[in-house]
């Protein structure tokens, strides 16, 4: 739906599915004009991750507790889940975690639920993180550089000096971590993959580093970006069969509009620039770390 111009700021531009486009004015007609759309999944359908499964490993940290748990996931008879800490499965001792499949979400995005035997210090720099609501982002300092020259590879980071060592590998675990945090990724071993992949082969990932400077062109931060080499990915369509918009119709009418008006535009950077969403069922992607991830164990996908 097209946004009103300056100059008619009364009539909506609609586009049908079918192509076609009509215009409306705003109201009551407007809102007849539009399709009614039956959702192919009721919305009362909730699903939980798919990891989450009875006999699970999961690090617990709920608000009330004064300390992360490690323990297992399990269902009772009334098919309620039971956080039980360490390798007891006492379903009367455990703690109970009610209407899971409608709280699990907000549990992990808040930093209570996580998957597996999560590092206490993970689980706590999430929370810090989810606390400060991200307004204060940990950037690493760049200020402490004697050499301006950003690593080419992981493996340069250990022919820097021993200051210089410590930023880069702070910057790395910048990153790593708040990928791990989103969660972007699951983390699987050598049996795992193997199993797992049906013979599809692994994507590299790179990690990227650089220095960004401020508006007086002095060094500020010392960033780390990880990305997928995915034009390694085998593909089966052509060029003509794809599309990659980088920005929808709507935001665009907006930023006509703003400059329309003369209004002032401003430019950000993107912390986790790592695409979201969740894959469909069907898509599997598997990435080997780069050699010398101080964050990877050796064999884990």
């Amino acid at each position: 739906m097209g946004l009103p111009s300056y100059q008619r700021p009364d009539i909506y531009t609609v586009a049908f599915a079918d192509g076609s486009l009509a215009e409306y004015s705003g109201g009551d007609t407007l809102l007849e004009a539009l399709p009614t759309v039956t959702p192919e999944i009721s919305l009362d359908t909730i699903l939980l991750p798919y990891w989450i499964q009875g006999g699970v490993n999961v690090t617990l940290f709920l608000h009330n507790m004064s300390k992360p748990r490690h323990g297992k996931l399990f269902q009772d008879s009334n098919a309620e889940w039971i956080f039980c800490p360490g390798a007891s499965t006492d379903l009367d001792t455990g703690i109970k975690l009610p209407d899971l499949t409608s709280t699990c979400q907000n549990l992990i995005d808040t930093g209570q639920l996580f998957r597996g035997q999560t590092k206490f210090r993970r689980v706590y720099q999430t929370r810090n993180q989810v606390h400060l609501h991200d307004c204060v982002l940990r950037h690493v300092t760049a200020h402490g550089l004697s050499s301006f020259v950003a690593p080419s590879s992981l493996k340069q980071i250990s022919n820097k000096t021993p200051s210089n060592q410590t930023i880069w590998l702070a910057a790395y675990d910048e990153e790593f971590d708040g990928l791990t945090s989103l969660p972007t990724w699951d983390v699987i071993t050598e049996e795992q993959f193997k199993r797992l992949s049906k013979g599809v082969k692994t994507l590299p990932y790179m990690a990227i580093a650089t220095i960004k400077y401020d508006e007086f062109n002095k060094p500020k931060r010392a960033k780390y970006r990880i990305v997928v080499l995915g034009n390694l990915n085998y593909h089966n369509w052509s060029k003509e069969d794809t599309a990659a918009p980088v920005m929808s119709q709507l935001e665009l009418c907006i930023l006509t509009s703003a400059v329309y008006h003369k209004r002032v535009l401003k430019n950000c950077g993107i912390k986790q620039e790592f695409v979201q969403p969740s894959l469909p069922p069907d898509k599997q992607y598997f990435v080997k770390p780069p050699v010398g991830c101080p964050c990877s164990r050796p064999g884990s996908y």
